[in-house]
């Protein structure tokens, strides 16, 4: 239990302070005020039958923050100022959430956690810029996020995913949702995410890549084309290994269209067609959802999407391998 003998208040809601016995109003963060009402009173004033905020005594919260109910602020975190937290949020110790971040309802923000910082772009003009977070996301120890460089622009992250430990993402990154991020791994600048995406640990993912729906980065993956939907891709020139068949089925896509999938991906990958042919086969022969979200991804495609490994490039590892293998003279 924690001891709380005076009630203090932020934006009208009664705080209570974690680990302050006979708490004194010089200890307290001066986004605080002193209520003039007991913590019963209290209760009554705000219909509920708990108080509804901890504030460590020792964390940094500007006044001009907005917090809602049912946010827990740990020890040593700083909140400055322009920041909005939703409901249920809860930061662990040493938690630094810079100006213009907005994250919303029933976050956790792990220890060390940096979010909002100034993104390291060189052309940054140092104007207003955001970083936009949604609910639910799982932020682990020492991961963090830019906002975005251009004047108004926003790093903008989805809901219900999970960044885990010493992540990077770079200014203008847009995530969807449901999205699993390895450790250390590191997003360039504009990269964009598609909902159900898994990278392993160690990827680089270089600036403006896109990482389609439901693909999958296997680790230390360099990431420098853009990744299709319901791809397994992998090694430090990224090819493509087929369908993420293990992630489909966890999705939920049933047989049927993992079948129509596979004839899609032989058709795009191993056909010898032409792109613009190519797709045009799988428009006709392959006429599902997937398969078409498949096609608008490639042909919206800037910077190339990632191929096969051809034949030569199978023989020259096979028969470095064979050397590595052969006995010393």
């Amino acid at each position: 239990m924690f001891g709380v003998t005076r009630v203090f208040a932020y934006n009208g809601f009664p705080v209570r302070f974690r680990n302050r016995k006979n708490l004194d109003a010089a200890a307290v963060p001066s986004c605080c005020v002193l209520a003039e009402y007991n913590a019963r009173e209290c209760s009554q004033e705000h219909g509920t039958a708990r108080i509804t905020m901890e504030i460590s005594s020792t964390a940094i919260v500007s006044p001009r923050a907005r917090l809602a109910q049912e946010v827990y602020v740990g020890p040593f975190c700083i909140i400055e100022d322009e920041v909005e937290i939703g409901a249920g949020t809860r930061l662990d110790s040493h938690v630094v959430i810079k100006n213009y971040t907005t994250l919303g309802e029933n976050n956790h923000l792990h220890a060390g956690v940096l979010l909002g910082s100034d993104p390291e772009d060189k052309n940054f003009p140092g104007q207003r810029s955001y970083l936009r977070i949604g609910h639910r996301n799982v932020f682990r120890e020492y991961s963090s996020a830019s906002r975005g460089t251009p004047p108004e622009s926003a790093t903008v992250i989805g809901d219900d995913n999970y960044i885990m430990i010493g992540t990077h993402l770079a200014h203008n990154c847009r995530l969807e949702n449901n999205i699993v991020i390895c450790n250390y791994c590191s997003l360039g600048g504009y990269v964009e995410v598609g909902e159900l995406a898994y990278i392993s640990a160690g990827v680089l993912v270089h600036q403006f890549s896109k990482i389609g729906r439901l693909a999958m980065i296997s680790g230390n993956t360099r990431v420098n084309l853009d990744v299709p939907p319901f791809i397994l891709a992998s090694d430090f020139d990224i090819t493509a290994k087929g369908l993420n068949l293990v992630g489909l089925k966890r999705a939920g896509i049933g047989p049927e269209a993992i079948r129509e999938l596979k004839r899609a991906y032989q058709i795009l990958y191993r056909s010898r067609l032409p792109l613009g042919q190519a797709l045009e086969r799988i428009e006709r022969e392959v006429p599902t959802e997937e398969a078409r979200h498949l096609i608008q991804f490639v042909r919206s495609s800037e910077r190339g999407f990632c191929r096969e490994a051809s034949k030569k490039h199978f023989q020259r590892a096979l028969s470095a391998e064979d050397r590595s293998e052969s006995p010393q003279e």
